[in-house]
């Protein structure tokens, strides 16, 4: 998982005029941590990422694998926490 320590996923970053504050890029900073996130927090960054691939699938080189690893990593998350 590559991140950025303290990086907030409720706070949508800087980005140039007209782009989705909704979606995650590959470009965005990603937790390193995702245990130390809140549930919310955790569900806000699925969103963002679920929106992010709904993009990426009209792309024609397809889903970025950045976003895919990402997704993925959340969906762990989000299972480890109903398995706790």
């Amino acid at each position: 998982m590559t991140g950025t320590a303290g990086a907030s996923p409720l706070a949508a970053p800087e980005r140039p005029a007209g782009a989705d504050p909704t979606a995650l890029v590959p470009d965005d900073p990603f937790p390193d941590d995702l245990m130390d996130l809140p549930l919310v927090a955790l569900q806000v960054l699925h969103s963002r990422l679920c929106r992010q691939l709904e993009r990426e699938h009209r792309d024609p080189g397809g889903p970025h694998p950045l976003t895919l690893d990402r997704l993925r990593d959340v969906g762990v998350e989000l299972d480890s926490r109903l398995i706790a």
